[in-house]
């Protein structure tokens, strides 16, 4: 989970990974599948308030990987938030992945 607080507000992701079915792959992403994928889900909460969610689904061909799917979850889930909140969640993200 991260936590970033910028003035008076708090952004928080967090993050899920798990198997999930094509009918809540279709309904979070538009995309229609035919079996179980491995996904990466990204929650934002903008001072307690869900404020986007980011969905990475993992092709059958390829070989799972978390941090690509955080990554690429959160790119998505981050979208709604204000520029500058968006490079200081990235910058904490960097942060705490070490890089």
């Amino acid at each position: 989970m991260l936590r970033v607080a910028l003035g008076s507000d708090e952004v928080e992701v967090r993050f899920d990974h798990k198997f999930c079915a094509p009918d809540e792959i279709e309904g979070l992403t538009g995309i229609c599948v035919d079996e179980n994928r491995r996904c990466s889900l990204a929650t934002v909460n903008l001072n307690g308030k869900m404020v986007g969610r980011g969905l990475a689904v993992c092709h059958p061909g390829d070989n799972f990987c978390r941090a690509t799917g955080r990554k690429k979850a959160m790119a998505y889930a981050v979208h709604p938030l204000s520029k500058e909140f968006r490079a200081a969640v990235w910058r904490e993200y960097e942060v705490q992945m070490g890089f």
